[in-house]
């Protein structure tokens, strides 16, 4: 099977579902925006909700990839903080649509929001990408000498989904200041845990 032909699916629909909703698109707009076939889609992913996995875990890969790249030359401590640095670089350059993963999850949730079922490997892949951003924060938060770093980590990462949250109300301008704002409030709960 032809990597080229994977990667084009995977770029196609990701771009797809982020600008137009899961749900909202079919198949067919995948495979005539990757120059494949059906049959082709489905020798890769089985389904579109292996696609829908696939694309989340790529989606995944990218953003950690580009948010570890961004920390790096950061000592551990500044972590925390960094990430809202980050959050409004990506929001004053893209991101209109908000967070790709709570956009997902919303979309992909069953009737009492985590029924069994074909998405079950999708909504895993969301639960993966929050489970290490909670984490990613909550060791920058120890770093920091911070009491309760899993706490705080899974405060932080509320801030963080609220300016997502911003994004998809008010657009991507307005995530870019929510995210400056949301930093400000980030800072004031590390001062008080330490």
């Amino acid at each position: 099977m032809s990597t080229d032909a994977r990667e084009a699916l995977l770029r196609s629909a990701g771009r797809l579902f982020y600008a137009e909703g899961i749900t909202a698109t079919g198949v067919d707009a995948v495979v005539r925006s990757a120059g494949v076939t059906k049959p082709t889609l489905y020798a890769h992913f089985g389904s579109k909700a292996g696609l829908v996995a696939a694309v989340l875990h790529r989606r995944h890969e990218d953003r950690r990839a580009e948010l570890e790249a961004w920390l790096a030359p950061r000592p551990a401590a500044e972590h925390p903080l960094a990430v809202f640095d980050w959050l409004q670089h990506f929001y004053a350059e893209r991101g209109e649509r908000g967070c790709g993963f709570l956009n997902a999850a919303a979309e992909l949730a069953g009737p009492d929001g985590v029924a069994p079922g074909p998405d079950d490997a999708a909504r895993a892949e969301v639960r993966a990408e929050k489970a290490w951003l909670r984490g990613l924060l909550t060791a920058g938060c120890a770093a920091s000498g911070c009491r309760e770093p899993e706490r705080l980590g899974s405060q932080l990462l509320l801030l963080l989904d609220g300016v997502a949250g911003r994004a998809v109300v008010e657009g991507r301008e307005a995530a870019a200041e929510a995210a400056v704002q949301a930093r400000q409030a980030a800072d004031v709960l590390l001062s008080a845990c330490r």
